[in-house]
């Protein structure tokens, strides 16, 4: 069968074009960004992270460059600042000794990676899961009193594939997750389950401890999507977008984002200021809400819609057009 020249062509880029969205696929470059980030209200990101050598990274590999790459590309014009206090070989009880000034002054958020090294500890005989938890106490409690947003990691396996002395040590792994995930649940806390992420896919590990390239790539998603869960919580800003579609014809769309819960009030009026249509009346919860206005009794013209709170925090105002 012969082709001709166009359509040989035509064949190449189609396969070049599929052979590059495999690529893109199997080596992605940018997260995907949440809308948290459209509405973060601070002028930056601050995070501490804290830990064992998982956090203060091996063989010139670990998360933070990765996490700092995630925010910079979703939260444009904003400061990212990450310090790095992992030291190899630690168990909770001696980070004790340096939680403190680990967080001394700090704002933000931080991130507790550690529990490995008390997993392995415990199976000779040194320590329990009861002061493993009784030490990440310490590290939550410390960190709320200096106004941080604790993200609690679960611990990643260890591979006892051909090592039949590290079976144990996930024994103790399983239980102290378990212990983690009541902890962030008794506290209110954020819950960066790493565990759930990397499951038992040793494929991610460099070595039978830590993660390899793209191991730690996974665990700043799993970061990164833990942090945007506490920013979407507690850090947005007010925000009122213009409708769309402007004009409007038969419908049109707002998206109104709020802090916290509160009565909003969004009213729509003519150029006259006589109120035209009340679009909705009622508690929000906090987050983005899409909300739609049916303009299709509207007279051609300008309008105006209002949105107000009745905690009187939140007032805006803006115009839009209805043509058809």
């Amino acid at each position: 069968m012969k082709f001709s020249a166009k359509v040989f062509l035509s064949l190449l880029l189609l396969l070049f074009a599929r052979n590059s969205s495999f690529a893109q696929a199997q080596n992605p470059t940018r997260v995907s960004c949440p809308d948290a980030a459209q509405y973060y209200a601070k002028d930056s990101i601050n995070i501490v992270t804290f830990g064992a050598s998982t956090v203060e990274g091996v063989k010139g590999l670990s998360f933070q460059p990765l996490l700092q790459n995630n925010f910079l590309n979703c939260y444009t014009n904003k400061i990212v600042d990450i310090t790095n206090h992992g030291i190899s070989g630690q168990t909770t009880f001696q980070g004790l000794l340096r939680i403190d000034n680990a967080i001394v002054g700090r704002t933000g958020f931080i991130v507790i990676d550690m529990g490995v090294n008390d997993a392995i500890a415990i199976t000779t005989g040194k320590g329990s899961v009861a002061e493993t938890v009784a030490n990440m106490r310490v590290f939550i409690t410390a960190s709320l009193k200096q106004k941080l947003v604790p993200i609690l990691c679960t611990l990643q396996f260890v591979d006892d594939r051909t090592n039949k002395n590290l079976i144990p040590v996930n024994t103790n792994i399983r239980n102290i997750n378990a212990e983690y995930r009541k902890l962030a649940a008794e506290y209110k806390i954020y819950l960066a389950d790493v565990n759930a992420a990397m499951r038992r896919d040793f494929s991610l590990y460099q070595d039978p401890y830590h993660p390899n390239a793209r191991g730690y790539r996974l665990v700043s998603y799993v970061i990164f999507d833990a942090i945007n869960k506490a920013i979407f919580d507690k850090f947005l800003k007010f925000t009122v977008t213009q409708n769309y579609p402007n004009p409007a014809a038969m419908q049109t769309f707002i998206d109104v984002v709020l802090p916290e819960t509160d009565k909003i009030n969004i009213q729509i009026y003519d150029l006259m200021g006589r109120l035209v249509k009340t679009v909705v009346n009622e508690y929000l919860n906090t987050g983005k809400h899409t909300l739609e206005i049916n303009t299709s009794a509207f007279v051609p013209g300008i309008y105006f819609f209002k949105v107000s709170s009745d905690s009187g925090q939140y007032n805006t105002t803006k115009k839009f057009i209805v043509s058809r």
